[in-house]
């Protein structure tokens, strides 16, 4: 009778949580951010996929190499300068202005409201995996374009509310039910997490957490029955979903995501009392199957660019220039960057004045509920983390479970998937404040919330005996 009440209990809590957060992501119901931000946020990438499946209906799924982009007619395009070079893709000031012109436009051509033009933009840091995915699915569905669209909006805001709910669910399993509701609670009012889950089908946000949790899952499943999860059917399904993630969001904070895996490896090894040896060798086939996957994921990309330049050196330089644009500020390969302001890029002074710095006292919340002046810095809630992890672990510090202490080690160690973004990669993060702050939840934020969570789950039990 228990067991039983306990699992409808679960079930309930569960069908809530994700009910809030769907309705959250797809109508910012509870104005969790500004109406006028939600819906005017990212148009600009937004536009990229809208305008792949336009571009689809007209010519092909494979038009253009695959790429998303953005349709257009060369013949309004406002910019003389633009207009003269529209067909250099590797020109981010021709490619910018374009979709910038042309965004608002994709919805009309897709929609049937206005006839696709024949010039195409194309985006080519990503192979548009997400695109043709909701290009397929919409023809299945027997609906109008504008049903359609709402439609692939609600199917991306459903994925990402199914991903944050199993790791609720996991937290719930592995602690309780106030650390499972605090955990809840802190991703429910998460502005950033909305901002990026209603912003119409680019980012698939969803996409980004599914090697985390494919691994987390499996390792929890493996620690309560050995015998029915093998180290390889793991490599298997860790392999699928990051083909998965690459599919959907290609590159974008690659070096974090690849990092994700290992914090679910470091929480078991610590609970289970691996041996060093063993915790090794698993790291480095976690490591050897995503790095498999990202070489994929580089061999399609480097096939789209080539028939889409014309032959593999043009393919290969263009990637090698992609690559140290994002990680430098060589003036050679950013017209954007010239200048004394850069000079001294490659010291650890810049970075930490210039980007760590930015993204620790950058506003976490900008609820659409409270006053404008109301600031809460992503510093703050970083502080008060360590503030609950040092109290959690003192005050667990005599007990024989080791799953606090596991959660405490794996949530330090995780800070170093969003910070090796910010370090590596560190041109992007400085140009990108709009975007890049919602790396600290993959998966530090997310791991920090269990630490709050469990920290008063832990106090609460201390202060009712």
């Amino acid at each position: 009778m228990n067991s039983s009440y306990q699992k409808k209990k679960q079930s309930v809590f569960y069908i809530i949580c994700f009910l809030l957060l769907f309705l959250s992501f797809f109508l910012n119901l509870f104005k969790v951010i500004p109406d006028d931000m939600y819906t005017e946020y990212e148009t600009f990438v937004e536009s990229l996929v809208v305008g792949k499946m336009a571009k689809a209906e007209k010519d092909g799924v494979l038009a253009s190499a695959g790429f998303p982009g953005v349709n257009y007619d060369k013949n309004l395009v406002q910019d003389s300068l633009v207009r003269a070079n529209v067909d250099r893709v590797e020109d981010m000031y021709v490619r910018d202005n374009i979709i910038n012109q042309f965004k608002l436009e994709q919805i009309k051509y897709y929609q049937n409201q206005e006839k696709t033009p024949d010039n195409y933009c194309v985006y080519v840091s990503h192979s548009g995996g997400q695109a043709m995915f909701y290009y397929y699915v919409q023809k299945l569905l027997p609906f109008d374009k504008d049903v359609r669209y709402q439609l692939l909006r609600a199917l991306n805001c459903a994925l990402l509310a199914l991903c944050f709910l199993l790791f609720i669910g996991w937290v719930y399993r592995n602690f309780d039910f106030v650390a499972a509701l605090v955990t809840f609670l802190f991703i429910f009012t998460s502005s950033w997490l909305v901002l990026f889950a209603g912003n119409g089908l680019w980012w698939s946000l969803w996409s980004f957490f599914v090697p985390f949790l494919t691994i987390l899952l499996l390792l929890e499943k493996k620690h309560l029955k050995p015998r029915q999860v093998s180290d390889t059917k793991i490599l298997i399904w860790l392999f699928i979903a990051f083909l998965i993630k690459l599919a959907f969001s290609g590159l974008e904070f690659i070096s974090t995501v690849m990092l994700t895996p290992f914090i679910p490896i470091v929480y078991y090894a610590w609970l289970e009392r691996w041996k060093i040896k063993d915790f090794i060798i698993r790291s480095v086939k976690a490591g050897l199957v995503t790095l498999g996957a990202v070489v994929i994921q580089f061999i399609v990309l480097i096939i789209q660019l080539k028939y889409l330049l014309g032959d593999f050196s043009a393919a290969f330089q263009y990637i090698s220039d992609a690559f140290v644009k994002r990680s430098s500020f060589d003036n050679s390969a950013n017209v954007y960057d010239a200048g004394d302001r850069f000079a001294d890029s490659n010291t650890l002074s810049f970075l930490w004045n210039n980007i760590i710095k930015d993204y620790l006292r950058g506003d976490m919340y900008f609820w659409g509920f409270a006053p404008s002046s109301f600031q809460f810095f992503f510093a703050y809630l970083i502080g008060f983390i360590i503030i609950m992890a040092i109290v959690l672990f003192f005050i667990t510090r005599n007990s024989f479970e080791r799953k606090y202490n596991a959660i405490i080690i794996s949530t330090i160690l995780s800070v170093a998937c969003p910070l090796s973004w910010y370090v590596i990669f560190k041109e992007h993060s400085f140009w990108h404040p709009q975007i890049d702050f919602i790396i600290w939840y993959m998966p530090f934020l997310l791991l920090g919330f269990t630490i709050v969570g469990v920290t008063l789950s832990k106090l609460f039990k201390r202060a009712a005996d």
